[in-house]
């Protein structure tokens, strides 16, 4: 399968799995909800790791055990960041904050020097960034009152653009499989500190005998269990900041599921940051198809240059003249 079957793949994973989490959160606490539903993400990864291809051997880290801790690491303040802010600070102010991720993607890859970006492709970031600031209506709560909770969330989306491009470096050794079931696995702790550190146990003894709560549970980590390595596989495949673009249209999914399932009715303004978000990635799409058929002449001329060059080089001097030697 090609990148953009991928990505689609890993959008549609995004949504799904941002649907299904918002229901579990509604009958679990977050530390608990994480730490049960990794139990059925590992199992079912560690699963499929060890019945295909080279079983135990995929998990061999192949030099990069330290850049797997680290990327676990990241990932368990990830975690923390996002749920400390959610606790603090508006739920619409999280959701258009951790979009920062995409911006600070485009920084961390033009200082290094790890990916580079056309003016073209830069000037619809601001565009994709304000409808998602439409979509997720922030601002409507108040921005105020809520600095440590913003704070938080901005490192949050740091955070998660720094480990885009450790998980990419480690992709290059390792499988989208096993990057996924270490990070999971490592990640995992994060969630355990929640529950032992908020109690969590005693304040969940309804749902733990509610058989609904539980199905919520197998739903979350079974849908965590196709969408993360879905999103590596597309991670591996294009830019990173390409994908980040490509993964703002997730909330546009969610908000339509929201409408179909769940009735829930967009207002004007959100409807234009959706157009907005579908827009800017629509010319995106043109942007890219473009320079590829730009990419492909160029290649197909050079081709034909280098074929006449070749094609020259073979003529004998003098010959079909008529001169003798």
């Amino acid at each position: 399968m090609q990148a953009a079957g991928f990505i689609i793949l890993s959008v549609l994973g995004t949504a799904a799995f941002t649907l299904v989490l918002r229901g579990t959160l509604a009958a679990w606490p977050i530390g608990l909800a994480g730490s049960f539903s990794r139990v059925v993400t590992l199992a079912l990864l560690g699963g499929w790791v060890l019945a295909r291809g080279s079983g135990w051997r995929r998990l061999r880290s192949g030099g990069v055990g330290k850049t797997l801790l680290l990327m676990g690491a990241v990932s368990i303040a990830i975690n923390l960041l996002w749920f400390g802010a959610m606790k603090l600070t508006t739920a619409t102010n999280v959701a258009m904050l951790l979009c920062l991720d995409l911006v600070f993607v485009v920084l961390i890859g033009a200082l290094l020097g790890l990916e580079r970006i056309g003016w073209r492709q830069l000037a619809l970031l601001p565009v994709l960034l304000l409808g998602m600031s439409l979509l997720t209506g922030a601002g409507r709560e108040g921005w105020g009152g809520h600095f440590l909770g913003d704070l938080m969330a901005v490192a949050a989306a740091l955070a998660y653009a720094a480990n885009a491009f450790i998980i990419r470096g480690i992709l290059r050794t390792m499988d989208e499989e096993a990057v996924s079931l270490y990070n999971h696995g490592i990640s995992t702790l994060g969630f355990m500190a929640l529950v032992l550190l908020g109690g969590e146990l005693r304040s969940a003894e309804t749902a733990l005998w509610q058989p609904a709560a539980w199905l919520w549970i197998l739903a979350l980590g079974v849908t965590a269990a196709l969408s993360l390595p879905l999103y590596y596989a597309a991670l591996r495949r294009t830019a990173v900041w390409k994908l980040r673009a490509w993964t703002l249209s997730a909330p546009v999914l969610v908000a339509v599921f929201d409408w179909l399932i769940w009735d829930t009715h967009l207002d004007f303004g959100q409807c234009v940051g959706a157009a907005l978000v579908l827009g800017g990635l629509a010319v995106l799409v043109h942007i890219e198809s473009r320079a590829m058929l730009e990419k492909n002449d160029l290649a197909s001329v050079a081709s034909k240059v280098n074929g006449a060059i070749a094609a020259e080089s073979l003529v004998v001097p003098g010959a079909g003249t008529g001169s003798s030697p």
